[in-house]
């Protein structure tokens, strides 16, 4: 209890130090967004260079007091977690990677805040009608905070940590930036970190180069990376595939004979083999 009552101190600090960020920004898909590189630091951070030195290392410091720096210092922390990645800018994404990645994992991204009460009780009721899990109902956002700062246990704190920082990404981040960090920082399995990455170790091409079919594959993974992960279980990941695919037509990106097409052809890996 003590450590959820400091999140919501941190919370409400949060929103007496920031300005608020305004309607969540719409954005239509089909178009391509604007490159963006990660932030640098603000000068705000900057200014508390000369404090920390004076302290022990952050490692160190209670986790309810780094979660309060973490909030108060996103951007840096970011930066920190980006330096090494080799970047792709969202305008190299092919829309067909957006689009599958929207459709399956979080469809309404661009015209809801970080948190999205009516998707996590639409995904409920999905699978609870599937008989199995087959959406989630985190954001984007959420996952993105998940991934870049968080442990991936399922306790009610680590649950207030994600909606916290989910809340301070998007006040300090562009919907088409979180998306772009997105891409860059998530695990698609394999060994592989990030979408150039996974493109290269599934397909052995850079990802402007990626067809759909490879598109709803990579898109796939980030529900199991490792589970589905297409060298190891190559039939778990084509039913996955497949999900991509109806979901996508379901959300009006593609048509019913562009994705019949596309699920019937198959799929080369970079080991040479298809399914």
């Amino acid at each position: 209890m003590f450590k959820i009552l400091v999140l919501i101190i941190a919370a409400v600090s949060i929103f007496f130090w920031y300005p608020a960020s305004g309607d969540p920004i719409q954005k239509d898909v089909a178009k391509p967004a604007p490159q963006h590189t990660v932030q640098q630091p603000s000068e705000h951070s900057q200014a508390t260079v000369f404090l920390l030195s004076l302290l022990p290392p952050k490692q160190e410091w209670p986790d309810p007091v780094q979660k309060i720096w973490l909030s108060l210092n996103i951007e840096e922390a970011v930066q920190e977690r980006t330096n090494d990645i080799d970047w792709v800018p969202i305008t190299e994404i092919p829309i067909e990677m957006q689009q599958a990645l929207l459709a399956i994992e979080d469809h309404n991204f661009y015209s809801h805040g970080a948190i999205d009460i009516d998707g996590i009780l639409r995904a409920a009721l999905v699978n609870i009608t599937a008989g199995e899990v087959v959406q989630g109902g985190s954001t984007i956002t959420q996952q993105l905070t998940k991934n870049l700062f968080l442990s991936q246990e399922q306790t009610l704190s680590r649950k207030a940590e994600e909606a916290l920082l989910a809340l301070v990404m998007e006040q300090h981040y562009s919907k088409d930036q979180l998306l772009e960090i997105y891409f860059n920082t998530t695990y698609f399995g394999a060994g592989a970190t990030g979408l150039k990455a996974a493109a290269l170790t599934y397909f052995a091409k850079q990802p402007q180069e990626l067809q759909l079919a490879e598109c709803a594959v990579i898109a796939s993974l980030p529900y199991a990376p490792s589970a589905l992960n297409p060298l190891e279980n190559p039939e778990g990941c084509k039913k996955r595939q497949l999900l991509v695919l109806q979901t996508m037509v379901k959300r009006g990106y593609i048509g019913t004979t562009l994705a019949e097409k596309t699920a019937s052809a198959p799929v080369y890996l970079a080991n040479g083999t298809t399914f």
